[in-house]
């Protein structure tokens, strides 16, 4: 995200001194269980309101954002013994 966010603020011209990025994680008690992930992302000062919009809204919508927001299937195979060795 903090890679996005720098790139969008180059490609716009934005003056961008910091892009701080803390994630926290909850697991929740439903079933079946949902894990809550909290982004607080500090953009540091100087910017206007818009340019602050400009770059949130990059986070929100980067690729890493729309692959964790999408859910996940697994797939799990095993590979047979003789051929463990060979990658």
């Amino acid at each position: 995200m903090a890679l996005t966010i720098a790139a969008v603020a180059e490609n716009k011209k934005i003056k961008l001194e910091k892009a701080e990025i803390q994630i926290a994680r909850q697991t929740l008690e439903n079933k079946p269980s949902i894990t809550a992930v909290r982004i607080n992302i500090n953009l540091g000062n100087g910017l206007t309101p818009r340019e602050r919009k400009i770059l949130f809204n990059s986070a929100r919508t980067c690729e890493v954002n729309k692959m964790l927001a999408g859910g996940f299937k697994f797939d799990y195979q095993l590979i047979p013994e003789d051929t463990a060795h060979i990658r």
